[in-house]
């Protein structure tokens, strides 16, 4: 009898299940333009508001800091360093010389309190890396070039006057050749509307169905509702005369 019962159970769910799926189909081809729709919409909006938006341009510099000697000690001091002579680029007098040698039409607020210089310390691999961001293409990899070689240029001046066993050198990797589009990120943009496109149009489908759950239009919303048919008003065959 037992087995019976978990029979009849198994049988049941297993028709909730195919109820739910057939449920799904139907909902999808009736509404599923609306999501698509709605996706589609989304995604040409973020890529014209992309579109929109002055682009930004991003030029980076890594530096090189190495002690003149293969000496623990010293080279534990340089590791400490590195955020004090990071430091050194982020001043108004550092990028004030920066901005008279290239001539450029900006201020040192502009370079540092706009957002346009960053400089990171990595001490895993005494490095410095420096950015810079612009609306020009050309100024942002200019600068940031220009800002390279004048630290250098500076701490060469700076070891000049040290111990050859005491001093800090600083090597330029690789000089900035282009700049990349920093912002706006036209393709994950349009990714993200697709998304939240298609989250926005199953939201409007789900409330959609919910509006309509208990109208009936024809005996498959009866089945769907589990209320049995008392009867059924046959269509009309032909034009009444």
């Amino acid at each position: 009898m037992l087995r019976q019962d978990l029979g009849a159970g198994e049988a049941w769910a297993g028709k909730e299940q195919g109820m739910e799926l057939l449920e799904t189909i139907r909902i999808i081809r009736r509404r599923g333009w609306i999501v698509v729709l709605v996706g589609v919409l989304a995604a040409g909006a973020a890529y014209l508001f992309s579109k929109t938006q002055v682009p930004i341009y991003e030029a980076s510099v890594n530096l090189t800091v190495r002690p003149a000697r293969a000496d623990w000690g010293l080279s534990n001091t340089v590791g400490s360093l590195l955020r004090s002579l990071a430091g050194d680029i982020t001043t108004h007098s550092f990028m004030r010389q920066v901005i008279d040698r290239e001539q450029l039409d900006t201020t040192t607020d502009d370079l540092l309190n706009g957002k346009t210089v960053f400089v990171k310390d990595e001490a895993a691999d005494f490095t410095i890396s420096i950015v810079v961001r612009d609306a020009s293409e050309q100024v942002a990899v200019q600068l940031v070039n220009a800002i390279a070689d004048l630290f250098v240029e500076q701490r060469e001046d700076w070891n000049a006057n040290q111990d050859k066993r005491d001093q800090i050198d600083v090597a330029i990797r690789d000089h900035a050749r282009y700049a990349s589009v920093y912002s706006p990120k036209t393709t994950i943009n349009l990714l993200a509307g697709a998304v939240l496109g298609v989250v926005l149009g199953a939201a409007i489908v789900v409330v959609m169905e919910w509006l309509e759950a208990g109208i009936v239009r024809s005996a498959k919303d009866l089945d769907r509702l589990d209320i049995p048919a008392m009867g059924a008003i046959p269509a009309e065959s032909g034009r009444r005369r």
